[in-house]
């Protein structure tokens, strides 16, 4: 099986898996009321929590198995990249906009307070702070995501890329 199409297989799984939990996740007693009569405590609540870890787990291992898998592929390769991709400005400009994004997140976060819940349990300001942080990171990294899709579906820079003749 070819590797464009064991990727989109994943892709499409992946996808169809995320918006069943979603679907029975907002259908399945959604308005479950919490123990006060005014917060909702959805019932499958668990179920995407799980989905999520999962997805992050997944994400993690491929990640490391690409770093692993390209750096034994190109660990010959002196030349010229045949593909024609600037890779190393790629990870560059990744790598920048990631701790960009965190470093804003951070920023804007300082100074949570202390969160308390209804239940009582208290959240450290720092620990609020640094869920904050990775929620801005989080918009911010799919806000470039938008954009860059947009900008690589309208074949503005394949056409600059190209040479002129």
């Amino acid at each position: 099986m070819k590797l464009e199409k064991l990727s989109n297989i994943a892709l499409y799984a992946s996808i169809g898996l995320g918006v069943v939990c979603f679907a029975l996740f907002f259908l399945v007693d959604y308005s479950n009321m919490d123990f006060d009569g005014v917060h909702v405590s959805p019932a499958l609540t668990d179920l995407v929590l799980i989905l999520l870890y999962a997805l992050l787990v997944v994400t993690t291992g491929l990640t490391v198995w690409s770093l692993v898998r390209g750096a034994m592929v190109n660990s010959g390769n002196t030349g010229p990249n045949p593909t024609g991709i600037a890779s190393g400005k790629v990870t560059l400009c990744t790598w920048g906009s990631v701790i960009a994004a965190l470093v804003i997140g951070l920023i804007a976060g300082l100074g949570e307070e202390d969160f308390t819940t209804v239940s009582g349990k208290t959240t450290a300001g720092g620990m609020v702070t640094v869920v904050d942080m990775f929620l801005w990171a989080i918009y911010i990294l799919a806000f470039v995501t938008i954009v860059a899709v947009i900008v690589s579906m309208s074949g503005y820079l394949t056409k600059s890329a190209t040479p002129k003749e």
